[in-house]
């Protein structure tokens, strides 16, 4: 069977990776700054009117655009919680919303990155969708231009993902921004029901500026004309008023210090006092929401009841997770897959706090930290956070820095949904070897609590991490194993892969 007549989910995935900027071509775009992105939104819209859609119609699915550094999936993902509680009338029916929800990246299969009510598209779905937007792309090839005949793999999920929310009736969809916001291919949308920018930081910055203010500017992008924006990003707010006005948003709202406290008398599905942050935020964006929604004359029934259960069954896989796998039940992995600087430091506190409510149980210098970052990161500056975690209050007796690959080379265990091109191979492990050197760097002589002195250890996959803490953990009878993973969502995803974890 060819691949043009394979019209499966593997077929599918695999198609898409093809999509993927290789290493090479990526390392080109970084040192060229932004100046390849203005021609992203000319070109999105040119591929949404090549699938047979025109722009504005996709303002029927009532999108909360989010974008932000930090919080961004989690916000997005609260507020899809809270909005499948809210109902809609219909025909003297009552019935609850249909939601829709884009976020990136995937953990385990590129098929959660769009989920309807709450959860990944089916196979068979994904397939169905991937593949009537690649035959529409197939058929409207341009001639005599220099433009691509197929988005690159975000642009392509997120022209999927529009035309599965379409074709799939949603009332409406919460819509994560990839990356920054201003070029982003989630932008294409003209109007938004309203917008929301988490907190900020530094990411991506060789294409959004060295400056909080520089990144502030890309992230206010998905400002339109005349839309509610809500912000809970304390930095740079003078470079987000000044571009509210620019774009000529309605309103610019800042979350207050008194609705992010407000969060701690909640009871929230997500663990983590950071959390506190992104839940005010989309309990304000949900309720402008189901205010616009009213004043265009929908029958929106449900508020304080909706609030309170989407808060509380609210769930971000790979965000201040705790898991335990059967393969491996004595040990609970803690995941995070924070990535820069200041969501390091969110890590380490919450860590901390786990810590903390298990100490009295025991199993003191037992937790080992797993970690990885993507080159480009400094790990001098993402392993300071956790170095002095370990001096001050959580040793670790044992640290292991490994590549996000699931599994060890020369297995022939693959999974396609986990391939990635923008990543050079590394036969030398040369930057598992920086991070290494980077730990004893910010240690120097010192120890952790305790006296606890961390042993170093490289591996090439994260299974042979996993298969060597677990060793070390039945060689010193450990009472309470506690494994911190952190550094990169796709390590995050990669773990969960190894350790079979279902998608959810």
């Amino acid at each position: 069977m060819s691949l043009s007549e394979d019209k499966s989910y593997e077929a599918a995935v695999t198609t898409l990776n093809n999509l993927q900027t290789n290493a090479r071509l990526l390392e080109v775009l970084r040192k060229a700054g932004n100046s390849m992105n203005y021609r992203s939104i000319p070109e999105m819209r040119r591929f949404v009117e090549r699938i047979g859609y025109k722009v504005h119609e996709f303002n029927k699915l009532n999108a909360i655009h989010v974008a932000g550094t930090k919080g961004k999936g989690s916000t997005s993902a609260i507020c899809d919680a809270i909005l499948r509680n809210v109902q809609i009338t219909e025909n003297n029916i009552t019935r609850p919303l249909k939601t829709g929800l884009f976020t990136s990246p995937h953990l385990i299969e590129v098929r959660e990155r769009i989920r309807i009510n709450g959860k990944p598209i089916e196979k068979h779905l994904f397939a169905k969708y991937f593949f009537e937007v690649w035959d529409a792309l197939e058929k409207t090839k341009p001639e005599g231009t220099d433009e691509p005949d197929k988005p690159q793999y975000f642009r392509y999920l997120t022209l999927m993902a529009f035309h599965t929310f379409m074709r799939e009736g949603v009332d409406v969809v919460l819509l994560e921004v990839g990356m920054g916001g201003q070029y982003d291919a989630t932008s294409v949308i003209e109007k938004p029901t309203v917008c929301g920018i988490t907190s900020l930081g530094f990411d991506h910055m060789p294409l959004l500026g060295k400056t909080l203010p520089e990144i502030a500017w890309h992230k206010a992008g998905i400002m339109k004309v005349p839309r509610e924006d809500y912000v809970a990003a304390e930095e740079a707010m003078p470079v987000l008023r000044e571009r509210a006005k620019e774009l000529k948003a309605s309103s610019l709202v800042e979350i207050s210090s008194t609705e992010i406290a407000a969060m701690g008398n909640r009871q929230l599905g997500m663990s983590g006092a950071y959390q506190w942050v992104n839940a005010a935020l989309a309990v304000a964006l949900c309720e402008e929401w189901i205010a616009q929604r009213r004043s265009a004359g929908v029958p929106i029934v449900g508020g304080d009841d909706a609030v309170k259960n989407g808060l509380r069954v609210a769930k971000w896989p790979g965000r201040a997770q705790k898991f335990v796998a059967s393969d491996y039940p004595s040990i609970t992995w803690y995941l995070d897959g924070a990535h820069t600087k200041e969501s390091m430091r969110v890590c380490a506190d919450w860590f901390n706090d786990e810590y903390r409510e298990t100490e009295a149980e025991g199993g003191h210098g037992q937790q080992v930290l797993l970690f990885n970052c993507t080159k480009g990161r400094d790990g001098l500056t993402l392993l300071k956070a956790l170095v002095e975690l370990h001096k001050s209050s959580v040793p670790f007796s044992r640290v292991v820095f490994c590549t996000n690959d699931s599994y060890r080379p020369g297995s022939g265990q693959t999974k396609t949904d986990q391939t990635n091109y923008t990543v050079l191979p590394d036969d030398e492990l040369s930057i598992q070897k920086e991070l290494a050197d980077a730990w004893k760097t910010l240690i120097g002589s010192d120890t952790g609590v305790n006296g606890v002195v961390a042993e170093i250890e490289i591996q090439p996959s994260i299974e042979d991490a996993v298969e060597s803490i677990s060793r070390y953990y039945s060689k010193v009878q450990a009472v309470h194993p506690r494994v911190l993973v952190t550094g990169s969502l796709y390590l995050v995803g990669g773990l969960l892969t190894f350790l079979k974890a279902d998608v959810s």
